[in-house]
């Protein structure tokens, strides 16, 4: 092994140098408001309500126009149904709680001198008004999201970001809890852990091939090698 290669290990095995942190289901609990939601707007749209959990999850994918697709939404009505959503879920948003172990997460990322900024497949003014809300916006050095509702992919965001900033992506880490999530670290050449508590199950994040945790405290211990009660 040369010095070179010894000094690279050694560059990698510090904490990262940057979280990108998605929002809906990694850092804001919102799996079982978001089904209420749907509960709520299907039916006037003549669309079934979702019996479980299980169900969802055999559902819900990205781009979310593909997850309508499944629920049953045709193209002609997709744009309706999609702001009917919207509208309701943003009706009682302010209600819905970060994890439990949210706070501390981000808390001992910033111990570790962590650059932290959120990329979401949010409406970027939504996202930053539910941040805003959390309490937590300032936490954050930037907020990334897209400029429509419809949650399609943020993978070109990502990239602009990693090019504006300069950092290395090798260094960068994505914290999410869908297959979305892997798959635009994968493009973005940064690493990628998922927490299976979100919007997709453990046997769907399983075929992404990267580390599932199930909860941000182990993740925080998994990227910064401390045990979860440390994290």
């Amino acid at each position: 092994m040369t010095a070179q290669t010894d000094r690279q290990n050694e560059e990698y095995r510090k904490p990262p140098a940057l979280i990108l942190w998605d929002w809906n289901g990694t850092l804001l609990d919102d799996v079982i408001y978001a089904i209420g939601v749907r509960n709520r707007v299907f039916p006037r749209f003549g669309l079934p309500v979702l019996e479980s959990l299980d169900q969802y999850y055999e559902q819900f994918t990205f781009p979310v126009k593909t997850y309508y697709t499944r629920a049953g939404v045709t193209e002609e009505s997709f744009v309706e149904v999609a702001h009917a959503w919207m509208a309701e879920y943003l009706r009682g948003y302010a209600g819905v709680p970060l994890f439990a172990d949210a706070l501390p997460a981000l808390d001992a990322f910033a111990r570790a001198g962590c650059r932290q900024a959120v990329l979401s497949a949010s409406k970027l003014d939504t996202l930053r008004m539910q941040l805003r809300t959390a309490g937590i916006l300032d936490r954050f050095t930037d907020v990334l999201g897209l400029s429509h509702i419809y949650a399609t992919d943020k993978t070109e965001i990502g990239r602009a970001y990693l090019a504006e900033t300069a950092l290395d992506p090798r260094r960068c880490v994505m914290l999410g809890d869908t297959l979305h999530d892997a798959d635009v670290a994968e493009a973005l050449g940064c690493r990628c852990v998922l927490v299976a508590r979100g919007h997709q199950s453990r046997k769907t994040l399983l075929r992404a091939g990267v580390p599932i945790c199930d909860t941000l405290s182990e993740a925080t211990g998994l990227l910064l090698g401390r045990k979860n009660d440390e994290a």
